[in-house]
């Protein structure tokens, strides 16, 4: 017997479970699409993120079965595009604006989950937001560090590759995951 009405929670899982499904393909698509244009170390934290989301969906899909008598909800993913990711320059752009728009989705169906009084569900989404917002910071340091060589290669790909970097900094966070190129 359920102690809750599922009309205002399920929506709002709903709309969580597809933006999360969601994002994990455009952070699919925009991972290739980095290793295409040269940014290998976004192609990791395309990736990263990706089964972050993933992880996020799972959570969500199954601790709603379990916790809410049964209530059975999948993902349904939209299409997304990445067509614009032409070079470094504009992948980067694409990357900064599709990620803010990604944490703020969340962060509002987060929002939505707590004034229904399913904190519980909540907590994920602002996990997932917080984690793109400490990437938003250091994506948008390295366009405007970028743009002061005009994304000269050799300055861009220093920063992805070598020494302490975005690439070598996500395939520790991978490994974690336990993907590996290996």
């Amino acid at each position: 017997m359920m102690d809750f009405d599922t009309t205002t929670v399920k929506p709002l899982l709903e709309r969580a479970l597809n933006l999360m499904a969601t994002a994990a393909k455009w952070q699919e698509k925009a991972a290739k699409k980095c290793l295409i244009v040269g940014l290998q170390g976004e192609k990791r934290r395309m990736r990263y993120l990706g089964r972050e989301a993933l992880i996020v969906r799972d959570h969500l899909e199954y601790q709603a079965y379990d916790r809410l008598d049964g209530l059975d909800i999948c993902a349904q993913s939209v299409d997304t595009d990445v067509a614009m990711m032409q070079c470094c320059e504009s992948s980067m752009n694409h990357m900064i604006s599709k990620l803010w728009a990604i944490r703020t989705q969340a962060h509002q169906i987060a929002n939505d989950l707590v004034v229904a009084n399913f904190k519980d569900f909540a907590c994920f989404l602002y996990e997932y937001a917080a984690k793109i917002f400490s990437i938003l910071g250091e994506l948008q340091r390295n366009r405007k560090s970028y743009k002061k060589c005009d994304y000269d290669y050799h300055h861009v790909s220093r920063y992805q590759e070598s020494c302490y970097n975005v690439h070598d900094a996500y395939e520790c966070k991978e490994k974690e995951q336990g993907y590996s190129d290996d």
